[in-house]
């Protein structure tokens, strides 16, 4: 059995602090090494207009999706009327 000393939970936490504080750091490190985007102001209006074209594409689709599923339910609606009632045909 291993006996404790009182330092012995102070060093055990001091030594999780600076593997945890390394750790971070070495994370710092590579970020600043990253390669950055370029920040030039015609970059930074295609990338805009990208989005705004994604974004406008995407609402155009679940809008035509919308209404064909709209046009899919009405056409199974009358189809299960008439199925139901073949007198009014």
């Amino acid at each position: 059995m291993m006996a404790f000393t009182p330092g012995h939970a102070d060093r055990l936490t001091a030594s999780y602090a600076f593997s945890h504080e390394t750790v971070f750091a070495d994370l710092r490190l590579a970020a600043m090494k990253r390669e950055r985007e370029p920040s030039s102001k015609a970059y930074r209006q295609d990338r805009f207009e990208n989005t705004e074209r994604a974004a406008k594409e995407t609402i155009e689709a679940e809008q035509r999706a919308r209404r064909e599923k709209t046009k899919r339910l009405k056409e199974l609606r009358l189809s299960q009327q008439g199925a139901k009632d073949p007198a009014t045909k």
